[in-house]
Parts: structure tokens; sequence; C-alpha cells
């Protein structure tokens, strides 16, 4: 990693400031990201292109309630997230479907402490979503919309001995196509922002990306 990246991550998120061994970890972290940009000739990881989604992903992480140390934690966990921005503030409006209304704080511990689970897409977490609003499957939680692999998930709306409701498939293959099938730009993402749980976060996020103090 040059000396640039180096400057403008310890300008961003404070490295110095933190515990030497996350700064360690964090450093071997994102330049396997850096190289592996070059290394498979990935456009765009230039310090311009990093500064821009660093900025994003910051202002994001700030509107949910992480601390420095925590965003640091995040990155290095899945330095990836850097790439998928606005994606990543879609899905964590959709899975306000899953939260404590008192608490509110599922998305929150997962994306610190489960941050792998958030390479899923958007468009699969929708599709899920769907099926089991549509289905009448009443389980909803993280495991199931998120965590679960395709096989899991398919396998709880393949019929079985004792057929329930929500099982509409004959083999998972079904399934899949059904999930396939699904047009994720159907979700009203406009709607999710006036969610309750999702309405402090949209006011700070929005006011902040644009600059708005």
């Amino acid at each position: 990693m040059n000396d640039a990246f180096k400057e403008l991550f310890n300008s961003k998120l404070k490295l110095k400031e933190l515990d030497v061994g996350l700064q360690k970890e964090f450093l071997q972290a994102i330049s396997k990201y850096l190289d592996h940009g070059r290394k498979d000739e990935i456009n765009g990881r230039t310090l311009g292109f990093v500064l821009k989604q660093l900025d994003s992903l910051t202002t994001f992480l700030d509107s949910v309630g992480y601390n420095n140390e925590e965003m640091v934690r995040i990155i290095t966990n899945l330095p990836t997230i850097l790439n998928t921005v606005d994606d990543l503030y879609n899905k964590y409006l959709l899975l306000g479907v899953l939260e404590n209304y008192q608490k509110n704080d599922l998305r929150r511990e997962k994306l610190l402490n489960k941050t792998k689970d958030f390479m899923v897409g958007f468009n699969k977490i929708y599709a899920r979503y769907k099926l089991v609003c549509e289905s009448g499957y009443e389980r909803l939680s993280w495991n199931v919309l998120v965590h679960a692999s395709d096989r899991e998930f398919c396998s709880i709306f393949v019929r079985g001995t004792y057929k329930k409701h929500y099982q509409m498939f004959s083999n998972p293959t079904e399934v899949m196509k059904w999930l396939e099938s699904v047009d994720s730009s159907e979700f009203d993402i406009e709607s999710a922002k006036n969610w309750e749980v999702n309405k402090e976060l949209v006011g700070r996020y929005e006011k902040r990306s644009k600059g708005i103090s």
C-alpha cells in the first residue's frame, strides 16, 4: 500500500488513535483488497474511488451510530463493503422488517459482528422476503432472510411427508426458479424509509450525505 492510501485511511479513520493490533488487522485486510483490485485489473480502485466510497460508507456508518473503532472493525471484517455502499443502505432499510421496535439494534449488531452476512445481495434478500410473505411462512428471522444457504432456505418451502401451507414447491429447483424470477426493483424503498425503525437513520443519513450539517 502506498503512502497516499495510508494517509487517506489515517485521516478518515483516525487509525493512529486505535489499538495497534486493530491497526495491523485493518492494514492487512485493506492491503489485500487493494492488491486484489490491481492483480485482477478491476477498474476503479484508485485513490479517488476509495476516497469517494470511504466518505459514503463512513457517512452511513456514522448515521447508524458506530464510533470510529467500530467502523474500522466493520471494514476490516469485509473490505469489499466499500464497493457497495448504496446496496448496503437499501439492504439495511429492508432488513428493518426483522427489528425489535423498542431496541432497534439487531441490524447494528449484525453489521458489526457478522459483517460478512452483508455479502448477500439486496436482490436475494428481497426475493426471500417476498416468498416468505406470499407463502405465509411465519418464522421470519435473520437466518431465513440472510444467513441460510440456498439449500437451507429452499428446503423450507419444499413439500414433505406432512405438507405445510407454506410448502408451495415440489423440489428446490422450483424454489430457486421462483426466487430468480423476482424483480427487486418492485420493492418500494421510499416506503421503507418511512417505517418507524428506519425514520431516524434515514433523516440523519440523507441529511449528511447531502452535506447538510
